[in-house]
């Protein structure tokens, strides 16, 4: 059974445990020698490790996604904490224990019940046949209600994209009531639709990661085509209809630079990426001051996806 978890490490730990490793980069010592560095996780987060010794050989005795026991001793430098690693053994299927390495929505069942009720309140018949030919398919529920939304930043757990979809349900239900004129139904569709590109273009299990389509096409390439495939399923749905959809889909990111191959060119595809953001970025906000506030301090590190520090208002 696992004793040690990455958020109760602190400087001057002993470690000898198991984790999932999730990098291993080997690189060049000033000496001429090679070194080793890695990144380890388990369901409560993410510490660094470094081996200096036979890095070489100790490198190819596993791969990024294996779940390795680890032997060491914990340090600080420049001001985070790492694993200095003396040993990295492979474990087999069975000599671990998943559920110590995986952090799991604990209500995602919920929300997706809560989800798929809302869904089922959109009117307009195409879309709701549509997001019947999705919901009422076995593989796909099971599937979706355990993806991640994810690698790092926000919803990078199982659970995770229902997680974000319930969220940015509610905040599109608020949308409609401000802002009437809104097509909801298409906004719920689009929200409930909005990301399941990313079933295959991540992985799901221990080692969350890029698939091979996920790198070559991204999840909202991915996504369109999916849905494209369910409207041909469908007679006489509307061209403009699948036209807005999918605009919406295209578009949720935001801008080009963020991956959009178009900008939100409708109120709704406006609403859906703001709301999009909003859930991901709150997400993402809240995991770090829960992890800075861990660690005692007022100030996270610096991020630089988001080029800031966050504070977590603790005098």
């Amino acid at each position: 059974m696992k004793q040690q978890f990455v958020e109760s490490l602190q400087d001057g730990d002993v470690v000898n445990d198991y984790f999932v490793a999730v990098r291993k980069d080997l690189r060049d010592q000033q000496s001429g020698g090679k070194f080793l560095g890695m990144v380890f996780k388990d369901r409560t987060g993410e510490i660094g490790g470094i081996l200096w010794q036979n890095a070489p050989s100790v490198a190819r005795m596993f791969d990024v996604g294996d779940v390795v026991n680890v032997r060491g001793a914990v340090t600080t430098y420049q001001d985070r904490l790492q694993i200095r690693v003396d040993q990295v053994l492979p474990l087999r299927e069975g000599e671990y224990d998943v559920a110590s390495l995986i952090h799991v929505a604990e209500n995602a069942s919920q929300l997706y019940a809560e989800l798929e009720r809302m869904a089922q309140t959109v009117a307009n018949p195409h879309l709701r046949r549509l997001l019947d030919l999705f919901l009422q398919d076995d593989a796909f529920v099971e599937n979706f209600t355990r993806a991640v939304a994810g690698k790092r930043w926000h919803h990078a757990y199982q659970g995770g994209l229902v997680e974000h979809c319930y969220e940015m349900a509610r905040i599109c239900e608020t949308m409609c009531e401000l802002f009437p004129h809104l097509d909801r139904d298409l906004l719920l569709t689009a929200v409930v639709l909005h990301d399941i590109g990313k079933l295959d273009e991540l992985s799901h299990g221990i080692n969350v990661n890029y698939t091979s389509p996920g790198k070559l096409l991204g999840h909202l390439a991915i996504g369109m085509d999916m849905v494209n495939e369910r409207i041909r399923a469908i007679d006489d749905f509307p061209e403009n209809l699948r036209l807005h959809l999918l605009h919406c889909i295209l578009s949720h990111h935001g801008e080009l630079e963020n991956g959009s191959p178009v900008v939100p060119k409708t109120m709704e595809a406006l609403v859906l990426f703001q709301c999009d953001n909003l859930s991901a970025q709150t997400n993402a906000f809240g995991r770090v001051i829960a992890e800075t506030k861990d660690k005692e301090r007022p100030w996270s590190d610096y991020i630089a996806l988001i080029n800031r520090q966050i504070w977590t208002k603790e005098e």
